[in-house]
């Protein structure tokens, strides 16, 4: 039976055997010693009996038992290594070896003193072995990626300080022994000696008192920017929530049937919603919250539940990019049909923008439209639809090889496959109407109600014989291909003026060579806003 006895080391209760007990009091005696001149000595062999007190726990832990008993003391002081190492030849790795060093596996610590920010980058190029500057660059190329900055502050948040010498030493995966903390602590001295010196020397009492003011208000300017970045995130939360459920109707009741909005399967657009709503809550969350801890020192949230938000924003950003990707394989294919019209014979013709839209069925059900008395009702000078769709009507006018004036319409549309890309085409619709000499042409193609955008566009060929005039309205000029009508107009003309053009065997002229010549050598108009 041994007699027991009851320390403790640090704030942490150990119940060890005498004799260990006294193997553990020579030990630190020698240690208290050999320390009892150095600057600090109170700090050193304060973190050297908390070393002790974790290794002792873990042996306790390690060895299922509750007293400390002889050969745990000589095993832990083996560990920690004695005084007498400091004699030994530290340039010899083997005998460097032979003092038992007791080396833990690194962890993941902010470095302070290695900071630009917080020292997130500093503590994970300890951590792989990796300069800091490589971690800073990777780190601003993300922040141009988009996703640095929410990223940042939740690491930012997460990663512990290394505040104590050994959380220093831990870090950079340093021995944990006596020798390593006197050497740890003798580069700081060294440090802060140099440092005191470079201020003595280059530090005026002026220079001081500035920068005490200038940290004091600096503190004042980032607590008011905290609180402007609380105010403005709950206020950017509560509007995001609004418009979240606001779209999500809106969208899901086919009321936003436009681009790009029509470019997404409707079973994606849910999901899609959702996803860029997760996308901008969660680092918003993270500002606030981080704005939170700044002003107040004392509010503490959870690591697991930072974890929890980068995990769900990943979450969110992958499965955007997979609908998003999803997306972008229903644009792989393309296909083209055309339809070919002949014209009614004229010597002259009149181009011009069709300024009607025309009432479909499902619009006259829209509008309460009795469709047995719908009769191709119009409404002049609609801008409804306008935005429908991004441009894709092309014109070109071309000679023609015969006597006959035709009009052809080039279909083309996208799809997974070429018979999607086909079927996607012909679904689009576009009119022109003549009326003896005047041919006015739609703006735009037309997809049914609900009808998904794959790029459908149609290319309008109009072939005249040589000899055939040709006035085109202004408004056209932004459908034309190979002509500008600003070329044949007067200065200032209106959108709507008809410009005179000649189909020659050489192309399309002009018909006023004077205007034409000196408009082609006039400097392009700027435009006014």
């Amino acid at each position: 039976m041994n007699k027991t006895i009851i320390i403790n080391i640090n704030g942490i209760v150990f119940h060890i055997e005498e004799d260990a007990y006294e193997v553990l009091r020579t030990y630190m005696t020698g240690v208290k010693r050999h320390f009892a001149y150095s600057a600090d000595s109170e700090e050193i062999v304060t973190d050297i009996e908390n070393r002790l007190a974790e290794m002792f726990s873990e042996k306790l832990k390690q060895d299922h038992k509750q007293v400390i008993i002889v050969e745990d003391v000589e095993y832990v002081t083996e560990k920690m290594g004695t005084v007498d190492d400091f004699n030994i030849d530290e340039e010899d790795p083997t005998i460097r070896l032979s003092t038992g060093a007791y080396k833990t596996e690194k962890k993941l610590f902010r470095d302070l003193d290695d900071s630009i920010i917080s020292g997130v980058c500093a503590g994970i190029g300890h951590y792989f072995d990796v300069e800091p500057k490589w971690i800073r660059l990777i780190a601003i190329i993300t922040l141009f990626m988009g996703i640095g900055i929410p990223v940042y502050i939740i690491l930012w948040l997460v990663i512990p300080k290394a505040r104590t010498r050994v959380d220093k030493m831990a870090m950079k995966g340093e021995p944990i022994n006596i020798q390593s903390f006197k050497k740890n602590f003798d580069e700081e001295i060294q440090n802060l000696k140099s440092g005191f010196k470079t201020a003595h020397k280059e530090a005026k009492p002026a220079i001081h008192q500035l920068a005490k003011f200038i940290g004091k208000a600096g503190m004042i300017f980032v607590k008011i920017i905290g609180a402007i970045i609380i105010l403005a995130g709950i206020t950017g939360l509560f509007v995001l929530g609004i418009g979240l459920i606001t779209f999500l109707g809106y969208w899901n009741g086919n009321q936003l049937n436009t681009f790009p909005f029509n470019m997404v399967n409707p079973g994606y657009k849910s999901i899609l919603t959702l996803s860029a709503f997760t996308l901008l809550f969660i680092p918003i969350t993270a500002l606030v919250v981080f704005a939170i801890r700044v002003l107040f020192a004392h509010f503490e949230v959870s690591k697991g539940v930072y974890f929890g938000m980068l995990i769900i924003w990943l979450a969110a950003l992958g499965i955007g990019v997979y609908h998003i990707s999803k997306i972008g394989s229903e644009f792989n294919e393309e296909a083209q049909y055309s339809i070919k019209s002949n014209l009614k014979s004229s010597n002259t013709f009149y181009l011009k923008l069709n300024p009607v839209q025309y009432l479909t069925k499902e619009d006259s059900m829209d509008y309460n439209i009795d469709p047995n008395d719908f009769k191709g009702r119009i409404i002049l000078n609609s801008r409804r639809g306008e935005f429908n769709l991004p441009r894709n009507v092309s014109l070109k006018i071309v000679k023609a090889d015969v006597s006959t004036s035709t009009l052809i319409q080039e279909f083309s549309a996208k799809g997974p496959d070429f018979e999607t890309a086909l079927s996607n085409a012909q679904s689009a619709k576009h009119r022109y109407i003549q009326t003896d000499s005047l041919i006015l042409i739609d703006g735009n193609t037309h997809l049914k109600k609900g009808e998904l955008w794959r790029d459908q566009n149609v290319h309008v060929v109009l072939r005249i014989p040589v000899s055939t005039t040709v006035f085109i309205e202004g408004t056209l000029n932004q459908y034309l291909e190979d002509y500008s009508l600003w070329e044949c107009q007067p200065q200032n003309a209106k959108k709507d003026f008809l410009s005179e053009w000649i189909m020659t065997a050489n192309g399309l002229k002009c018909k006023n060579d004077s205007l034409y010549n000196q408009k082609r050598n006039a400097p392009e108009p700027e435009e006014q806003y």
